[in-house]
Formats: structure tokens, sequence, C-alpha cells
């Protein structure tokens, strides 16, 4: 007979494990679903990310840039921009994707980006061949949501680089 964990009565699990069932309030307390590992400052850095990212995608629409077809609309990244600022950018976002889940399933990520218009086909071509530049990831795990937010920022970023030239 196999046991499911989803049919577990959390209440008599408590019991069982002797852990405090009630909170100060005397609602049932619960598990924190985030991670505990994350600090304060990695969550404001995130944060700070995406705002930025909200900011540059607002000031491309009041600008004027909605007339060009490309400005805020997907995919961000339709080329490698030749600037110095474009090249730190690529090589920071590449460094961190290659460290942070290896070389295989950074091109996995950056075929995912595709499929989701955020980069054109010849730039992911274009980025895939810098990846072999960079060394053997120190993690190597699988992306989370928070990853794919970086370099989703990371993206427009890039792609303002060019903008701004």
């Amino acid at each position: 007979m196999s046991l499911n964990p989803r049919q577990y009565d959390v209440r008599e699990l408590r019991r069982i494990a002797d852990a405090p069932r009630d909170g100060a309030d005397g609602a049932p307390r619960e598990r924190s679903l985030r991670q505990p590992n994350r600090n304060r400052a990695e969550q404001a850095a995130r944060s700070a990310a995406f705002t930025e990212l909200l900011q540059r995608q607002r000031g491309l629409r009041l600008s004027g840039g909605g007339d060009r077809p490309d400005a805020g609309d997907r995919p961000y990244l339709t080329a490698i921009p030749a600037s110095p600022e474009a090249e730190h950018e690529i090589g920071e976002w590449l460094g961190y994707l290659v460290d942070v889940g290896g070389h295989v399933r950074s091109r996995d990520a950056l075929a995912y980006y595709a499929e989701l218009g955020w980069v054109d086909d010849d730039a992911v071509e274009a980025l895939r061949r810098r990846l072999e530049g960079f060394d053997a990831p120190r993690y190597d795990r699988p992306f989370t949501p928070a990853d794919h937010r970086i370099s989703l920022v990371s993206i427009v970023r890039i792609a303002s680089c060019a903008s701004e030239s």
C-alpha cells in the first residue's frame, strides 16, 4: 500500500511531531513558501532590477518610441548592439547564466527566451557562440523564475544600449 503525501492531514502530522499548532493569535501556523536562503539584500536587488525594467519600458513608450515597430515590442533584443556598454552587459548576463545553470541549461534558456519572443533568433545564435568562452559553472542548478526575471532585465538593458547609441 503506497501513501500519498497530498492526503496527509497536517494537523495530525503536527500532533505526531509534537510541533506547536497555534501562533500567538491562535491561528494555525504554516511554513512560509519562500526559500529560507534568500536574504533581504538579494530581494531588494531583484526588486530594484525589475523596477528598472518597468521604468525602461515605460520610458520607451513615453519618449515616442512607440512609433518605431521594435520599441517596447517583442522581440526586445533583435540584434547584438555594437557598443562597449552592451558588451559589458552581455558578458555579465551570460556569465551569470553559465555560472548558475551551466552551458547546456544556458543554451536551453536562450532558446526558451527566443520562444517567448524576448530575443530574436539571430541574436540567440550570436549569444550561443559567446557561451563557450565562459568557464565551467560554480553551481549548475536549474533556473528559477527569479533567474528568468534577471535575464529579462538584462535583455532589456542590452536592448537599451542599442537605442541609446
